[in-house]
């Protein structure tokens, strides 16, 4: 299916939950410059923290080697967001 038409048609779907209306002009003029452009759905983010929980000790060696520079940052950064969570998690126990 065509990019444009998934864009013009769930753009109209979210405008009936809402009740909301448009003229028909502006749709024809939203959906003649959206197919000037090329448009790919955005990629979901790794969770590469999930991946990391299920690897064992001798394994993490070679995973952790194999990660790519983005895919290494991203981790660091998903680890981090899981300590702060965990202290977080951490603190309200022990406040209850």
């Amino acid at each position: 299916m065509d990019t444009t038409k998934q864009i013009m048609d769930k753009w109209y779907s979210a405008m009936e939950v809402n009740n909301i209306s448009v003229q028909p002009k502006a749709a024809t003029i939203l959906g003649t410059i959206l197919s000037e452009y090329t448009i790919s759905k955005k990629e979901e983010e790794k969770d590469l923290w999930s991946e990391f929980l299920t690897i064992t000790g001798g394994q993490f060696k070679g995973w952790y080697e194999s990660l790519s520079e983005e895919d290494l940052k991203l981790f660091h950064e998903q680890r981090s967001k899981a300590k702060k969570t965990l202290h977080t998690v951490d603190k309200t126990l022990l406040k209850g």
